[in-house]
């Protein structure tokens, strides 16, 4: 606590049983522990013969978990968003045989402030830890034989409320990627502490794949969090629950499909980066969007470089991501060939560094641990049960492949399919990764596929065995593809995602494309 110039306290906080746990002084909360050693600095507190702390006069009470409640509500009111996420998360809590919950994903995508909102809301109390900065030791206190009294401890030093070993209090270890010591001792903590465990971080796949960590089977269940899907989308603007309802063959209310539409346009340029999409919401300008999503990029390259060995790979990192994009575009269709050996052959051509096939592979990887690409796997021949991993690659948010594609010479007929192809994987991409009771699909990932000289672009079995291909189109086209894959028996139904109301084809239906993941399977 720091020194107080004759502050005044203006409210009593007791716990949920009456007992007082702290005071608001200056609009924060300090724990009464702290309180006492600066009591000579509160003009309104004094000491009591049996070494509590009494009021001069009297102040109103106020329960812990209000403050939580308010608390929650700023946070709230500062990012409005409503994430799916919130019910993957009570989901969790409310499973009494619940273990160490990991929430993945990049940065930037929210996950501190989601699991900030969710402590505050469903909890008594909330212990928070960023291993990233924390100078109070936390990490001493796992080795410690008495775990639950150096924790104590541990939470007298940070200021933090007194730790109450139980179901009611949520430990949030953020940045845990920042010490393999503290994700090493997960089991422990799991075993020794009674309260809920979350445990976050940006970059997790690169840092837990390091030798120094233990990977604790049985003891985690992960959760994962993305940008805003399109559905979250929709819920910024209070259109959700049209999109749930609209008639997916074209039968639906006119201003209905038109309103859906120009959501789906403005979110392919924007995006669902949080913060990308409050600037909008301020704004209404792209630009400004652009110039949000550049930081992020940045940002990206900069915390790269202590992950990397050198200055060298990080150039390789940052060019690419652009190399990508013309992957992207002009890597021919029908090869399915491995997407390190493209960009590699891309970087090559069009970079001045001079790079080898391990240096590439490298980047890619990196890639796709900070999150700004994912792959797409290869059904060989057709076959569902026959895949070939990462032989494709998408940016995993359309906001960020809208502003490269807006830095790009390609031409615009290339990057509206690129654009287009994005969200569908992105959109199918999700389903793969919900809580398993949530799961409408069976298998690891979106795949593509290539039967002779015919390609398809997405392949997804549903949970009842029942698999589809997907074709997004930009504007009418033929569907050969998948009147092959149909005909060869490789898919039950073929669809046709456009920007259209929906309907009946010569041979395949069409649906809405911005119905792409959250109708599927499209009953």
């Amino acid at each position: 606590m720091p020194a107080l110039n004759k502050l005044r306290a203006t409210h009593r906080v007791v716990n949920n049983d009456g007992k007082t746990i702290g005071f608001i002084i200056n609009n924060e909360f300090y724990p009464d522990y702290t309180v006492y050693s600066e009591l000579q600095s509160i003009e309104n507190l004094e000491l009591e013969e049996k070494d509590s702390i009494r009021e001069k006069n009297e102040l109103p009470r106020i329960k812990y978990s209000e403050l939580n409640g308010i608390k929650y509500k700023q946070l709230s009111e500062e990012n409005p968003f409503q994430r799916d996420i919130q019910t993957d998360l009570l989901e969790w809590k409310e499973d009494p045989m619940h273990v160490v919950l990991q929430l993945e994903g990049t940065r930037q995508v929210g996950k501190t402030t989601e699991l900030l909102k969710f402590a505050y809301k469903n909890y008594e109390y909330l212990i928070y830890v960023n291993a990233a900065d924390d100078i109070y030791g936390f990490a001493s206190v796992l080795k410690s034989p008495r775990m639950v009294s150096a924790m104590q401890e541990y939470c007298r030093t940070a200021g933090l409320p007194e730790f109450v070993n139980d179901k009611n209090t949520i430990l949030i270890i953020d940045e845990i990627q920042n010490s393999y010591n503290i994700y090493n001792s997960i089991r422990r903590m799991y075993s020794t502490f009674k309260c809920d465990i979350v445990i976050t971080g940006s970059y997790l796949g690169k840092i837990l794949g390091n030798r120094d960590f233990f990977l604790p089977a049985g003891t985690i269940e992960k959760r994962y969090l993305f940008t805003l899907s399109f559905r979250e989308f929709c819920r910024v603007y209070k259109k959700e629950k049209i999109l749930d309802n609209i008639d997916l063959h074209g039968r639906g209310n006119n201003g209905d499909y038109t309103a859906l539409e120009e959501l789906y346009q403005l979110y392919v340029k924007i995006g669902g980066y949080p913060e990308v999409i409050k600037r909008y919401r301020q704004t209404k300008s792209i630009s400004i969007c652009y110039e949000t999503i550049h930081k992020l990029l940045v940002t990206f390259k900069e915390e790269s470089r202590n992950y990397f060995d050198g200055d060298r790979d990080v150039e390789i990192f940052d060019s690419v991501y652009r190399e990508a994009l013309k992957e992207m575009c002009f890597e021919k269709r029908g090869t399915g060939r491995n997407i390190i050996d493209t960009v590699t052959k891309l970087s090559k051509e069009n970079t001045d560094l001079l790079v080898n096939k391990n240096e590439i592979a490298r980047a890619v990887i990196w890639l796709e641990y900070t999150g700004i690409i994912s792959t797409s796997d290869l059904a060989v021949n057709g076959d569902i049960k026959n895949i070939a991993p990462g032989r494709r690659i998408y940016f995993s948010d359309c906001g960020l492949a809208s502003y490269l594609a807006s830095q790009s010479p390609l031409n615009e007929s290339a990057l509206a399919g690129l654009i287009t192809e994005t969200f569908i994987f992105n959109e199918l991409h999700r389903l793969f990764r919900v809580r398993v009771s949530m799961r409408k699909v069976r298998g690891d990932n979106v795949c593509f596929s290539v039967y002779e000289d015919y390609e398809l672009d997405f392949m997804v079995m549903a949970k009842d065995r029942i698999i589809y291909g997907i074709e997004g189109k930009t504007k009418d086209g033929t569907t050969i593809s998948l009147k092959v894959f149909k005909d060869r028996n490789f898919i039950d139904k073929g669809i046709v995602a456009k920007n259209t109301h929906g309907g009946g084809g010569d041979i395949f239906g069409s649906i809405p494309v911005y119905t792409v993941g959250c109708r599927f399977p499209y009953n």
